[in-house]
């Protein structure tokens, strides 16, 4: 998911130097990374076990909720990741080449770490029910992958409607605030439909970065609060969830899971911010220290976003066989999230570095030989790894979702065909697709 050159050359801060990422915007690279280490330092410190058994702080403590409207930044990673995405299709749009190259990039670090847990937890499930259950914990964050790559399929298309935003980007929001109101009242299932509106949308509003980052700082400040407000009102007095990430027995439906009309109105706030920003950050980052140490981390901050979260539930599940009861932001609660912190990222980082070598392996033998569909592939890849995320790793067959029966082993087949399908392609000739 590494970053390409911006879709707008003048908009762009200066290259970089030689052997630091020459023609790379760096502002986008550290926004990705930013966006995937607050979801791991959440993570992180987020366990708690003084109410008996593992669980969110959040649930202990659903008064706080209001830190995650400051915590909350997928958004940015979406609307960022659209700038790479479109400079990429752009550069070559060739429907075939495009998907082949960004969907692999995207699935090999999925495909590692879904076949190892498949492999580890399915034969334990017929003999340790616990299996099942640690397989839909360690499965929960694919559905950023998956998203995500659904929408890239999408980008040969959605880079289209990029010359109309208001009438696209208006109607878009409208499709997303009726299914919101269906879910609410008619169909409540019909929300998952918003996994992708939502996010689509803010993928959406990042094709046009460039162009918000030529309106004056002063407007983009005084815009910035609109979205906010809405998105405050909808949550707060309104129907949904006060909080922005999803809190176990929270009797109001979750902003998260599925997102809704809130999540694009905050997007909005802070895609309008970043904007505004822009420009200093670009300064900031040419700084080659600082972006030695922010190139560090982004090198490796798929990996560190996927294996981190084993290490969260060994550190909190030792800390509940400890019998490690204090109460949350005491000064030993603090002490041990600290501890857990470091374990956490020194192990997801040396996992994900482990794990990397493999995706680099696997990359490095993908060739172009048989003619496949790339398209019709590089759909069934992000649609799997959604039902990963619903039926886990340690399910053999259950109907987990919509009352649909599903199966670890028949996902991860899929997974691991379409990809090899996908890595040996090559499009017939005068069919890029």
């Amino acid at each position: 998911t590494a970053p390409a050159a911006p879709a707008d050359p003048a908009a762009s801060p200066p290259a970089a130097p030689a052997g630091l990422g020459a023609g790379r915007d760096r502002v986008l690279d550290a926004v990705k990374a930013l966006a995937l280490g607050v979801v791991v330092f959440a993570h992180s410190i987020a366990w708690d076990v003084s109410g008996g058994e593992p669980a969110s702080v959040l649930d202990v403590r659903p008064g706080i909720a209001w830190v995650t409207w400051t915590a909350q930044i997928l958004p940015l990673f979406f609307a960022v990741g659209a700038v790479s995405n479109l400079a990429s299709w752009r550069r070559s749009p060739d429907a075939a080449t495009f998907l082949r190259r960004r969907i692999l990039r995207l699935s090999t670090p999925a495909l590692v770490y879904c076949g190892f847990w498949t492999v580890l937890l399915l034969p334990l499930a017929l003999v340790l029910p616990e299996a099942k259950t640690a397989g839909h914990f360690l499965s929960v964050l694919i559905w950023f992958l998956g998203t995500y790559a659904a929408i890239v399929v999408a980008v040969p298309w959605t880079s289209r409607w990029t010359s109309r935003p208001v009438l696209t980007l208006g109607l878009w929001l409208a499709v997303i605030v009726a299914v919101d109101a269906l879910r609410l009242t008619v169909i409540p299932w019909l929300g998952w439909l918003n996994t992708l509106l939502v996010w689509g949308w803010l993928h959406q509003l990042g094709y046009h970065l460039p162009q918000l980052r030529r309106v004056s700082r002063t407007t983009l400040l005084a815009l910035a609060p609109i979205p906010m407000a809405l998105a405050l009102l909808v949550a707060i007095p309104g129907p949904f969830s006060s909080s922005l990430v999803t809190i176990s027995g929270d009797p109001e439906p979750s902003n998260l899971s599925p997102p809704s009309v809130v999540v694009a109105l905050y997007g909005l706030a802070q895609i309008l911010v970043l904007a505004a920003a822009y420009p200093w950050l670009a300064r900031r980052l040419s700084n080659d220290r600082l972006w030695r140490v922010i190139g560090f981390a982004a090198s490796r901050a798929i990996g560190v976003y996927l294996w981190h979260i084993p290490w969260v539930a060994i550190v909190a599940a030792t800390a509940w066989l400890l019998g490690f009861a204090a109460q949350p932001f005491t000064g030993m609660w603090w002490l041990a999230h600290a501890g857990g912190l470091a374990v956490i990222l020194t192990m997801g980082w040396t996992l994900a570095g482990l794990a990397g070598r493999i995706d680099q392996v696997l990359l490095a033998r993908s060739g172009s030989g048989r003619h496949v569909s790339v398209i019709a592939f590089s759909v069934v890849i992000p649609t799997t790894l959604l039902a990963i995320t619903f039926t886990g790793f340690g399910t053999w067959w259950d109907a987990v979702f919509l009352g649909l029966p599903m199966s670890s082993a028949i996902n991860i087949a899929i997974v691991a065909a379409s990809w090899w399908a996908l890595s040996t392609s090559r499009p017939p000739p005068g069919n890029p697709a």
